[in-house]
């Protein structure tokens, strides 16, 4: 059995085409037969990124962030760009007609192309699936096969050699967690087929690299037993609730209680403790008939907030994304892992709330909900939400470790023995999340962004759009009253387009007018017209439209801040990154790299347009740009710089200086275009609406 564990690696060492890359152990990259694998550290780092990602656009933010962290240098673009030139020279093999065939740029950062036999870890995933299915219709010699050709490929620690920043570390931990169920799935597979004997050996040094992991303690007493050696198995019992009540202060899940049990009465066991948690593990007894130790103990977590009663629309999205959060497949062996990005005020929380009711019954051992945002805004450590969830979960403060790392292996060896679904709300950073997530596929997560995640490694994302006109007033009628809106239907629809679709903006205007009953709707849609009036109409002390674009504008540098504040003085607001280089001053490339910001911040829309031969055509969201020029107006009243020399553009002077654009809103108006000939601004038209002029 030891043999299986320590396998060549055969895949490294075979190929159908000239490069390989391997992961599983060491980083290896091979062409041919000749080991081409960079020694540089950070070129290390960067390739085996885009190697986890391959055929993904890897983001350019995303690369500097697991490269320098929190404190990237000046020269950091420059410098990850001379990475890239120099993985180009060594996956090319020096052929500089064949650069990008391999690696190549795309829109906001890179891709590295792979095929699916040129990376040892797709067939070990392959394999690992395909034993899990084959274990599940009760197949165990084929999935004893698969999963020890899979185990086969590995040559040791994932990328023990590689430095890994904070998104690689979640990488490589989750590459371990795959090892560590291949390894369960395949001794279940052997025990099915009657090797206790074979496996006791190997067992015994797993428990003692791995002592909190219970399944492994599981199989190594169920073993021991069928090998006639049931005190032993006692004794292993009694050496895993020693180490549970000492480290983490708390008993052994209710299936091994079970186990135990039955091993005092001397049944012998049907099968290995089941990797799967089960059903309802408060409800399951012992074999006298109570409720296992730890069931009375531990109060079940119950943390999600109350749903609304008037949630409308997203019916598009909710029965795919109640079958994603509940359903487990033969073949995947990830946990359930659903994200929902937009926009702030698109209702991210709201639909995530409400999936949650929906499905919190497939969970009877609990649900988690944290919010990873604090109040201005700043991400909330991990190392402290893994914190209350531990708490919640019955584990005694003094018993849990100081580090974010072991409180994560905790957490997860926590959930591997319950089914409970976990809301994450308001997420900054895929760094940030990776430590929270469940090891088991029997949990689920759910999580909500503004920042998009787009590094993030998920089994269903969605990006949330506003609410369509109907669905709109819909939600407008059931706040404000269904009779005042149908009496004026017209009007309403206007309230609706002038919040863009937001459901926060939409109820904020409910909550107006359900305030002043005798309001006619007209006359706010008409107040709501006014743009200068228009935010200031949907704020209030329930509704802070003011707060939430404060919490994304805080996170613009001041370069990007410039460059909004320039845009938003256009007018026309509907664009293309020729035009808004020309506005900023900047050169194309700079102004790109801004535009992507501002689009990731959610102050721009980047849309397709056929209408337009010149490429992407960006659109500033309406309130957006209200509020722009509001803190623009803001700005230019505290008193401004001298005007910018003409050889610098206005963003670079204001982005050294600190201040907005040293021009006026007339001076900067008269050099950019003028308002729309009838001076009236569109509310809400459709992306596609090629009438709009593009400028």
């Amino acid at each position: 059995m030891l043999k299986r564990l320590s396998g060549e690696g055969q895949v490294c060492a075979m190929s159908r085409s000239a490069m390989r890359f391997c992961v599983l152990g060491t980083l290896k990259v091979l062409d041919g037969g000749r080991e081409v694998t960079p020694t540089a550290p950070k070129l290390r780092q960067v390739l085996t990124f885009l190697l986890l990602r391959r055929n993904n656009i890897v983001q350019t933010a995303e690369l500097i962030d697991e490269l320098w962290g929190e404190s990237p240098p000046i020269s950091a673009l420059s410098t990850l760009q001379t990475y890239i030139y120099k993985l180009r020279k060594i996956l090319s093999n020096d052929k500089i007609d064949s650069f990008e065939e391999v690696l190549r740029t795309q829109s906001w950062g890179y891709m590295l192309v792979v095929d699916p036999e040129d990376l040892d870890l797709d067939p070990f995933e392959r394999l690992l699936g395909a034993g899990a299915a084959a274990l599940k219709k009760n197949d165990p010699e084929q999935a004893a096969e698969n999963l020890a050709r899979a185990l086969s490929l590995w040559r040791g620690p994932a990328l023990a050699d590689v430095a890994a920043g904070n998104l690689l570390s979640a990488y490589v931990a989750s590459l371990e967690e795959s090892r560590l169920r291949a390894l369960e799935l395949r001794i279940e597979s052997d025990l099915r087929l009657g090797r206790h004997r074979e496996v006791v050996g190997e067992l015994k040094h797993l428990v003692s690299v791995h002592p909190l992991h219970e399944a492994f303690y599981a199989q190594l007493m169920t073993a021991l037993h069928r090998s006639g050696r049931r005190s032993e198995a006692l004794e292993e019992y009694q050496r895993l609730r020693a180490t549970l009540v000492e480290e983490v202060g708390i008993e052994p899940s209710a299936e091994s209680q079970r186990l135990h049990q039955s091993l005092l009465s001397a049944e012998t066991p049907a099968s290995p403790a089941k990797t799967e948690p089960p059903i309802e593990p408060s409800s399951v007894t012992t074999g006298g008939g109570e409720k296992p130790r730890n069931a009375k103990a531990s109060l079940c977590p119950a943390q999600l907030p109350p749903d609304i009663w008037d949630f409308t629309g997203r019916q598009t999205y909710i029965g795919d994304l109640v079958t994603a959060a509940t359903m487990t497949e033969p073949t995947v062996t990830t946990p359930p892992t659903i994200l929902i990005a937009g926009m702030p005020g698109v209702g991210k929380t709201a639909l995530a709330v409400h999936l949650s009711h929906l499905v919190k019954q497939h969970f009877p051992d609990g649900q988690f909900y944290y919010t990873l945002r604090g109040i201005r805004g700043e991400a909330v450590d991990p190392s402290q939400i893994l914190y209350n969830f531990l708490i919640t979960a019955g584990m005694p403060a003094e018993k849990l470790p100081n580090s974010i790392e072991e409180r994560s292996k905790l957490f997860r060896s926590w959930c591997s023995a319950h089914r409970v679904l976990i809301v994450l709300d308001d997420a900054v950073s895929t760094a940030q999340v990776c430590p929270l997530l469940p090891g088991s596929e029997y949990c689920t997560t759910i999580i909500t962004s503004r920042s998009g995640l787009y590094g993030f490694s998920c089994r269903n994302r969605i990006d949330l759009a506003p609410l369509p006109l109907e669905e709109g007033v819909r939600l407008l009628a059931a706040v404000a009253g269904g009779q005042r809106v149908e009496r004026e239907r017209n009007n309403a629809e206007s309230v609706v387009r002038f919040c863009e679709g937001l459901p926060l903006a939409v109820r904020a205007a409910a909550a107006r007018l359900t305030a002043s009953p005798t309001l006619p709707i007209r006359r706010l849609a008409a107040r709501l017209a006014n743009p200068e009036l228009r935010l200031k109409e949907l704020n209030s002390a329930d509704f802070d439209i003011y707060d939430l674009f404060d919490t994304i504008y805080r996170e613009l540098d001041p370069r990007e801040r410039s460059a909004l504040w320039l845009l938003c003085l256009r007018r026309n607001t509907r664009f293309t990154l020729e035009s808004a280089a020309q506005s900023i001053g900047c050169d194309v490339d700079t102004t790109e790299t801004l535009l992507t910001r501002l689009v990731s911040a959610h102050f721009l829309r980047a849309v397709g347009d056929a209408g337009a031969s010149e490429g992407t055509v960006y659109v500033i969201n309406e309130l957006a740009r209200i509020y722009a020029e509001e803190k623009l107006e803001s700005e230019l009243g505290k008193g401004s710089a001298a005007l910018a020399p003409a050889e610098l553009g206005p963003v670079d002077v204001a982005a050294r200086r600190g201040h907005p654009p040293a021009l006026t809103l007339t001076q900067t108006a008269a050099q950019l275009e003028p308002c729309s000939p009838n001076g009236v601004e569109e509310p809400y038209l459709a992306d596609n609406d090629h009438s709009r002029k593009v400028s």
